[in-house]
């Protein structure tokens, strides 16, 4: 069994879906998983940073082509968005089309896992109808749960979950709304819940190097890795951190990651009056990430559900920081819940609630025993979860889907 993982969103970039991908990878059968990947990021247009060292060491097959989708843009109505795809989603598909068929016939591909539901699933959807390939769509959460501003992409995921040979959900949460939201047989969705790489996020002693770089010895220091949008409740941290640092002065907030939302964010700090207390990181090295979350006292990030109904649908950074002996502070959101046990593995609290976040962060730091075991709770539950037995389920789905074509 051969399959191709089409991901807008891997290694070296950070981020859960990412480390989610490359477990599945990394803890497959040699020469069972390949990867197509974009060298340049949609978001921002750059090119990933040390994407050739990383597939250098990867130790499976990675494909890059320089986008996989269409630069980011709001179209203003549904007649600017027609033109776009006429001018750019056309051109650009025709170039993805010809790389994945030349892939799929030079190692002789079984079965297709799209990894992006609005913006990949035409590529499997296509494949399947010229080539009769399967295709599987890995599902996280916020693609089904946010709204659309318009009807026909709406239907369109409906359409493409329809049309999948499998469906994976990464959260009963996420299972769920594949049922309710999009109609999909609870027979044709797998559960794969997220696990975590325990040798890869380990605990450690604060990284010197780390402390020197962003000037956080003897403090006490919040961390968020994640990407930069409001749904993961930064902005509340950064209103909360006034209250946090009456009674924690020496508390400082890392944020780690990159995304829009980061000017917003900037200011925000500014007009709080902590902007020295605030370090913006941006992206780390992916050789740098597990250090990042050794360097904290306790990790922070109160998601909440947006009126669009954006929303986690797991949190996989929740059992990273817990892997590496943190507590954390969580929202109550999505499918975090699943992620967190609350007042075992750290707090969920109301990611709206300002007085919420800033007495759960507050309560944590100042209770040195508490945050300790909380810590070495999370760390004994995230090593019961696996990254390693999630990518056997997912080949068990793949060689299941395959033999369902070959039948």
């Amino acid at each position: 069994m051969k399959c191709l993982l089409v991901a807008n969103i891997f290694p070296p970039i950070n981020g859960g879906s990412a480390v989610v991908y490359e477990s599945l990878c990394q803890f497959a059968p040699a020469d069972t998983m390949y990867v197509l990947a974009p060298w340049r990021h949609y978001l921002n247009g750059e090119e990933v940073s040390a994407w050739r060292d990383y597939d250098a060491r990867a130790g499976f097959s990675i494909e890059r082509i320089e986008l996989l989708r269409p630069p980011a843009a709001t179209p203003r109505s549904l007649l600017h968005s027609a033109w776009l795809q006429l001018t750019v989603d056309l051109p650009l598909k025709l170039k993805v089309l010809r790389k994945t068929v030349s892939l799929v016939r030079r190692e002789g591909i079984d079965v297709i896992c799209v990894c992006e539901l609005s913006s990949g699933s035409w590529l499997g959807l296509l494949l399947k109808r010229l080539l009769g390939i399967p295709y599987i769509n890995y599902i996280h959460g916020e693609e089904i749960t946010t709204e659309v501003p318009y009807r026909l992409f709406g239907r369109r995921r409906r359409h493409y979950l329809h049309n999948a040979s499998a469906v994976v959900a990464v959260s009963e949460f996420t299972r769920r709304a594949l049922i309710d939201k999009m109609g999909v047989a609870p027979e044709r969705i797998t559960l794969i819940v997220n696990g975590v790489d325990a040798e890869r996020f380990h605990p450690g002693p604060k990284p010197q190097a780390l402390l020197e770089r962003y000037g956080l010895a003897g403090k006490r220091v919040l961390l968020t890795v994640g990407r930069l949008v409001e749904r993961k409740g930064i902005d509340t941290t950064i209103r909360a951190l006034p209250r946090v640092l009456r009674r924690c002065p020496d508390a400082r907030y890392l944020i780690v990651g990159t995304g829009d939302y980061r000017p917003a964010l900037e200011a925000l700090a500014a007009a709080q009056d902590v902007q020295q207390q605030v370090i913006f990181a941006g992206r780390v090295p992916h050789d740098e990430l597990v250090a990042h979350y050794q360097l904290c006292d306790l990790f922070v990030m109160p998601n909440r559900e947006l009126a669009n109904h954006d929303t986690e649908g797991f949190g996989l950074v929740f059992l990273e920081a817990n892997a590496c002996s943190k507590a954390v502070v969580a929202g109550r959101a999505g499918g975090v819940v699943e992620a967190v046990r609350h007042g075992e593995t750290g707090l969920n609290v109301d990611g709206n609630d300002l007085d919420a976040v800033a007495d759960a962060i507050t309560e944590l730091l100042l209770d040195d025993a508490r945050r300790k075991a909380m810590g070495e709770r999370g760390l004994r539950i995230a090593r019961q979860s696996s990254s390693a037995a999630g990518a056997q389920l997912f080949q068990a789905l793949c060689e299941g889907v395959v033999a369902r074509r070959a039948r």
